[in-house]
């Protein structure tokens, strides 16, 4: 009975095989037709990193000094006997250590050039209607627009330093 059971199993691969695998035998063809149009790839465009001419090494550092700068800033936040303001004072401060930390370790004019290339990259990707922009603490940042005043700039930093030029 093992053996009948054995090649029947073996009968049915063989039969469910040959057909597919005479399918992927045939030839594809190599160009589209003269009437076809081509398929157009778009464009990768060259991390904003590279073209600001920042190494992989700072790259790196850069991202482990703004992970630093979110986990500072979630402890800020959970902190309960924090009023409001006490809790905006310190987060300026962590902004601010940052983009020291940061300038130390980019050259200004390759900070510039990458501040410029994400802000350009940024413009091209419009937000979706009705996509609200949440603060450093999770609450939506209300619209200024009934008392005529802009709304807050996308980074939310108050501070002038090289990284935010």
């Amino acid at each position: 009975m093992p053996v009948q059971r054995n090649s029947s199993i073996v009968l049915l691969f063989l039969a469910l095989g040959v057909p597919v695998f005479a399918q992927s035998t045939e030839a594809a063809p190599t160009e589209p037709a003269a009437d076809q149009p081509v398929p157009h790839r778009s464009r990768v465009q060259v991390p904003c990193w590279k073209q600001a001419g920042m190494t992989p090494d700072m790259v790196n550092r850069r991202w482990k000094l703004e992970d630093q700068q979110k986990t500072r800033i979630a402890q800020v936040c959970s902190e309960p006997s924090t009023s409001a303001q006490q809790k905006h004072d310190k987060i300026e401060q962590i902004h601010a250590d940052t983009d020291r930390a940061l300038a130390q370790l980019i050259p200004v004019n390759e900070l510039k050039a990458f501040n410029k290339c994400q802000a350009e990259v940024d413009q091209r990707r419009p937000k979706a209607p009705g996509e609200k922009e949440l603060g450093p603490c999770g609450g939506v940042i209300p619209a200024s627009a009934a008392d005529g005043t802009t709304a807050p700039a996308a980074d939310h930093r108050h501070t002038n330093t090289p990284n935010n030029q």
